[in-house]
């Protein structure tokens, strides 16, 4: 009975309330009522691990089919919204394919979106990777012209990329136009990453994008091979000069229009080779020195050995006698105070040469008073001989020394 009483109780205000709120929910519907934008929407990637990329579909897509609603005076552009794809925890993987949730919010927040297409979408995170691909040069040349030498900047550069899409690389291409004029080509190439079967691969960055072409053009490009001439300047050590001088290889092929290959003289000269102050074999690697116009087809570097020697000679001097082994309470008279000596050796050994320490030495250590006959030893420095000596024996007299009186006291 109580319930019915509050039920029934004051039925007419009630009713009344319910009237008015079904009133204001009808004005507030006529004034905001649903809305669809019909403009697309970017979905912008957020938070991607570091070192991946994200593989994005051909169309990469965009957010539409946006309902929603606000005031009747608040502008809607593209502008008005925001759409993004979380890729903090998709994990990095070639080939990996991950679901993700589009986000979609309104800029202004009298806006309240109600819905959009589509709220999810499947990304794909691979590994950053790199690696060494040659480079191949494609040259468009005219019928009636010759392409000669081809010289490249470098001829392998860096491709950089989605792992999938590296791992596809073969070569990098550059591609060049030869003129109708027929002049050389001397520019830089950019690059094209190729995979095997000629097509290009793309979301690959080179590195190097470009490099740098020369190609001889022209009708009269002619092959030659030539001596290989080595070119020596400065003078070596006193007393040295070049005996002998091989390079590897001795002769080459080189290619050029028949005027450029004209200016060789029929040899290759390398470029200037210094011997200043040597005075022992030089080996070393030289690049070749060819007129402008003249490529080597080979390798552009040659190895030359230039061996020296110094002229033999003798030289005659009078040197002194030492004595080894002397005691200080003996006297010691020798047949004679000097000899004769005729050294040899390279000339340049006997200009060095310090005369002043160099003598004969006598061997006296054991012997007591009385005359002997005493073989000397003549020793020279390395590399000079003796040739001949005056005397090879000398007679040593050892007597006792005099002892001194003993001073007064």
């Amino acid at each position: 009975m109580t319930l019915l009483r509050f039920i029934f109780g004051n039925w007419a205000l009630k009713l009344g309330a319910v009237g008015l709120a079904v009133i204001l929910y009808v004005a507030m519907i006529s004034l905001q009522s649903t809305q669809q934008w019909p403009g697309q929407v970017p979905i912008e990637p957020v938070h991607q691990p570091a070192d991946s990329y994200l593989l994005k579909p051909d169309p990469w897509p965009k957010v539409s089919s946006i309902r929603f609603i606000a005031p009747a005076d608040v502008p809607v552009s593209q502008a008005s919204f925001r759409a993004t794809v979380d890729l903090t925890d998709v994990r990095v993987g070639a080939g990996e394919n991950w679901l993700v949730k589009v986000s979609l919010v309104a800029e202004d927040a009298r806006i309240q979106i109600v819905d959009y297409q589509p709220q999810q979408i499947r990304v794909t995170l691979d590994p950053i990777e790199s690696k060494t691909v040659p480079v191949d040069l494609e040259v468009a040349l005219p019928e009636d012209l010759t392409m000669g030498a081809q010289t490249l900047s470098q001829n392998d550069v860096t491709a950089t990329g989605p792992s999938s899409a590296v791992s596809r690389v073969s070569l990098a291409r550059a591609d060049v136009r030869v003129d109708n004029s027929g002049l050389d080509v001397n520019e830089d190439a950019a690059l094209v990453p190729i995979d095997s079967s000629g097509n290009v691969v793309d979301n690959v960055q080179l590195s190097p994008p470009s490099i740098h072409v020369r190609i001889q053009v022209g009708s009269q490009i002619r092959t030659a091979t030539v001596p290989v001439t080595p070119v020596i300047v400065d003078s070596p050590a006193a007393g040295y000069y070049i005996t002998s001088i091989d390079v590897t290889p001795s002769v080459i092929s080189v290619q050029g229009q028949a005027n450029a290959l004209s200016l060789l003289g029929g040899a290759a000269e390398t470029m200037p080779i210094s011997v200043k102050g040597a005075s022992g074999d030089i080996t070393t690697t030289v690049a070749l020195n060819l007129p402008e116009g003249v490529a080597s087809l080979g390798d552009s570097t040659v190895k030359v050995v230039i061996r020296l020697s110094s002229p033999a000679s003798t030289r005659t001097l009078t040197i002194g006698i030492s004595l080894q082994g002397a005691r200080s309470d003996r006297t010691y008279s020798l047949s004679t105070s000097n000899v004769v000596v005729t050294i040899g050796g390279p000339t340049a050994s006997l200009n060095a040469m310090d005369t002043s320490s160099f003598v004969a030495v006598a061997p006296v250590g054991t012997l007591d008073t009385g005359t002997y006959q005493v073989t000397l030893i003549v020793e020279p420095p390395p590399g000079i001989r003796v040739v001949a000596i005056s005397v090879t024996e000398i007679y040593v007299t050892v007597t006792v020394s005099p002892v001194s009186p003993a001073p007064s006291s």
